[in-house]
């Protein structure tokens, strides 16, 4: 159980954070989701450190013996793995945002210059907002191979500008 706590405290303390994107939020949920979904065939660090125990007869100075678990340990894997698909499936903004955020571009520059653009305007059309591709491309083009120093993409609402 503890390494199962372990893992959500992680996830919430990284959708804590200011900075957490809504793209970022639902990346994070979905490799906790992978990790308790490996960790539930397989045992955890804790889990490791209890069987060790049983098997010494103690754990952390307690005499300690095996009694059958009150819950099936695959099961609550899976209700916590569940209810966490739930909570935060991807939606269709999540799909829309994703091309804004440089972990989701592809490496090779020839498959950059048109990524994202169908789901840039979907996005603009449901904020209902004008978006050309080559204001979205140009942006994309100047921010390859910088750090990630954001995830906003600029945005004039001045409408002389447009």
């Amino acid at each position: 159980m503890k390494d199962v706590l372990r893992e959500l405290q992680s996830l919430s303390l990284k959708l804590q954070k200011r900075d957490t994107s809504l793209v970022d939020a639902s990346r994070y949920i979905h490799q906790t989701i992978e990790v308790l979904s490996a960790t539930k065939d397989n045992d955890g660090k804790t889990e490791l450190k209890v069987k060790a125990g049983i098997t010494s007869g103690q754990f952390k100075g307690v005499d300690i013996r095996e009694t059958q678990p009150k819950v099936k340990k695959s099961q609550f894997y899976q209700s916590i793995i569940d209810n966490l698909t739930r909570r935060l499936p991807d939606s269709e903004l999540v799909t829309m945002l994703k091309p804004m955020d440089q972990h989701f571009w592809p490496k090779e520059r020839t498959e950059l210059v048109l990524f994202g653009e169908r789901e840039v305007g979907k996005f603009a059309k449901l904020l209902g907002e004008s978006a050309t591709e080559a204001e979205f491309r140009d942006w994309k083009l100047q921010q390859q191979g910088k750090e990630h120093q954001g995830k906003t993409l600029s945005y004039n609402s001045n409408p002389a500008c447009k």
